[in-house]
C-alpha cells in the first residue's frame, strides 16, 4: 500500500510540473472592430474570446458555417427571437470555440475550412475569420482589451538639429556698414530642475526601450508580472510622477527599475 501511495503521489508531482501556460493572443477593442483578424482554432485545444476586460457583455453569437465548429459560453446568450427584457439575463463574457468532425450541412464551405464568426455585445458587433488548425497551439486564447488600456507609443527624444547661421550679404561700399547686435544670452535650463515634465517623459521613454531591450534579450517575459509593473511604472512616470513615486505606485523593483533605465539611455 505504501509503495502504491508514493508511485501515485510522485505522477502527481510529475505531471504538476510538466503544466505550461498556454500563450495569449491580445487585441484592442477597436483593432477588433476595424481590422479584418484571422484567428486559428487548433484541433484538441480549441480557442476562448475573452471580452472581461471591456466590460461588455455577449449578446448573441453567429458563425457562418457551423459544419466545423462549435461553441460555449460563460452565461446566458439573449434568444433570436427575444425582446431587449429578455436578454437583460445575459451575462455571458467569454466564448470558448472548438473544432467537431465535419458535420454535412447544406451549406457553402471554403476549401481550408474557415469561417466567420459574429459576437454582437451590449456595446459592439466583432466578426473574426476562424479557420480550423493541427498540430501545436501558437496561441489558445484571444484577449479584446478597452483601448484605453493600449499603452502610449514609444518615442526616443530626437535630437535636436545644428543651427545654421546665414551670414548676411555684404552690403555696397557706398553705404554705412550697420553695428552687430549685442550678443544675446542665452539662458539653459538648471539639470537638476524639470521643464513642464520634460525630464520624466525622457524617463518615460528610457525606461520603455529598456523593457523592449530586456524583452528582446528574453530577460523580462512580455505579459509577465515583472513586465506589466514596468507598464505602469512607463504610464506613471508620464502622467509626471518622479523616478521614486514611479517605484512606489508601480512596486517595481528598484534594481529592475534603474537596470531597464540604464539599457534604455544607451
Amino acid at each position: 500500500m505504501l509503495n502504491k501511495l508514493a508511485i501515485v503521489t510522485t505522477f502527481l508531482v510529475a505531471t504538476a510540473s510538466s503544466v505550461v501556460a498556454m500563450p495569449i493572443l491580445t487585441v484592442y477593442e477597436n483593432d477588433a472592430n476595424s481590422k479584418a483578424i484571422e484567428l486559428k482554432v487548433w484541433k484538441g485545444y480549441g480557442l476562448t474570446i475573452n471580452l472581461i476586460p471591456t466590460g461588455e457583455t455577449i449578446k448573441q453569437v453567429w458563425i457562418g458555417d457551423p459544419s466545423r465548429f462549435a461553441f460555449t459560453s460563460n452565461g446566458g446568450l439573449c434568444q433570436s427571437s427575444g425582446g431587449d427584457s429578455e436578454c437583460a439575463g445575459g451575462k455571458a463574457t467569454v466564448i470558448f470555440l472548438r473544432q467537431i468532425d465535419p458535420i454535412k450541412f447544406p451549406v457553402t464551405s471554403s476549401s481550408n475550412g474557415s469561417t466567420q464568426i459574429t459576437v454582437l455585445t451590449n456595446d459592439n458587433l466583432y466578426q473574426f475569420k476562424i479557420v480550423p488548425a493541427t498540430g501545436n497551439p501558437a496561441y489558445t486564447s484571444l484577449v479584446v482589451k478597452s483601448d484605453s488600456d493600449r499603452p502610449l507609443p514609444i518615442t526616443r527624444p530626437r535630437t535636436p538639429l545644428p543651427l545654421t547661421v546665414q551670414k548676411p550679404q555684404s552690403a555696397p561700399s557706398d553705404f554705412p556698414q550697420p553695428s552687430p547686435p549685442p550678443p544675446v544670452a542665452l539662458m539653459r535650463p538648471n539639470p537638476g530642475t524639470t521643464l513642464n515634465g520634460a525630464i520624466q517623459r525622457n524617463d518615460a521613454n528610457a525606461l520603455a526601450f529598456g523593457l523592449a531591450e530586456a524583452g528582446r534579450k528574453g530577460q523580462v517575459k512580455p505579459g509577465s508580472t515583472i513586465w506589466n509593473k514596468v507598464q505602469d511604472a512607463i504610464k506613471l512616470l508620464r502622467r509626471g510622477k518622479t523616478i521614486d513615486e514611479a517605484i512606489s505606485l508601480s512596486q517595481v523593483d528598484k534594481t529592475t527599475f534603474h537596470q531597464l533605465l540604464e539599457w534604455g539611455r544607451l
